[in-house]
């Protein structure tokens, strides 16, 4: 009886140790709470860290992998460098621990850079990973006047980032996107002599997509599909 006890205290300590070594430690999987560069907040879009036990490293953005390299740190100095990137000449980030969250802090071009991170335990979704799919426009809103569209014109935002937009005529647009890095803008351009960009503010919720134009301020509303209609 005496032997369990103490093998069970030891499991007890074991655990605690491990849980607080991990909760003190740098390795794991960290997502960017919050960037300030002087007085200006430049926080990316569902940007994560993910710090491996054999010293190497990788980060992205939303579902895109982007960067992956290698990581050390001593003296609450942190240094990242990325194998596939460019070369960081600024100091190292100093660091400060706190239970979940951490903070990285150094001087870049004269100016003041703080990193708040905090821990997770899987990638996060942006809101640009939820544009790819299809839509069917439903409904259109210009200079205050609302009109149902009762129609097979769609969206198909494909994973490489082309698009398809078809209309009832069965003719097709096809182009390029992008999503802004640090806020929820679309960018298009269609294939093509005459290119011509176009910008969307967007936002998405119970499977419903809205687009506004930054020009014109039209408001183009879709709902999302699988499969294209007949």
């Amino acid at each position: 009886m005496r032997l369990l006890i103490a093998l069970f205290l030891i499991v007890i300590v074991f655990s605690c140790s491990h849980k607080k070594q991990k909760v003190s430690n740098i390795d794991g999987l960290w997502v960017v709470k919050k960037v300030k560069v002087g007085n200006q907040e430049i926080t990316p879009i569902s940007r994560w860290m993910k710090f491996n036990t054999d010293s190497t490293q990788s980060s992205g953005n939303g579902w895109l992998q982007h960067s992956v390299g290698t990581w050390s740190y001593k003296n609450n100095q942190l240094f990242v460098k990325n194998t596939n990137g460019l070369e960081d000449n600024a100091a190292p980030f100093y660091v400060i621990l706190k239970n979940l969250k951490m903070t990285w802090s150094r001087e870049e071009e004269g100016e003041n850079v703080n990193v708040f991170l905090e821990r997770i335990d899987k990638i996060p979704t942006s809101e640009g990973n939820k544009l790819m799919g299809l839509w069917k426009l439903k409904k259109v809103n210009l200079n205050n006047h609302s009109e149902e569209i009762n129609s097979t014109k769609t969206l198909y935002i494909s994973w490489d980032n082309r698009y398809i937009l078809q209309n009832d005529t069965d003719k097709k647009e096809y182009g390029i996107y992008k999503i802004h890095g640090h806020k929820p803008e679309l960018q298009m351009v269609a294939y093509g002599d005459n290119t011509e960009f176009n910008f969307y503010n967007f936002s998405i919720s119970n499977n419903e997509l809205t687009l506004i134009k930054s020009d014109t301020k039209e408001k183009l509303i879709y709902s999302r599909i699988h499969q294209f209609p007949q």
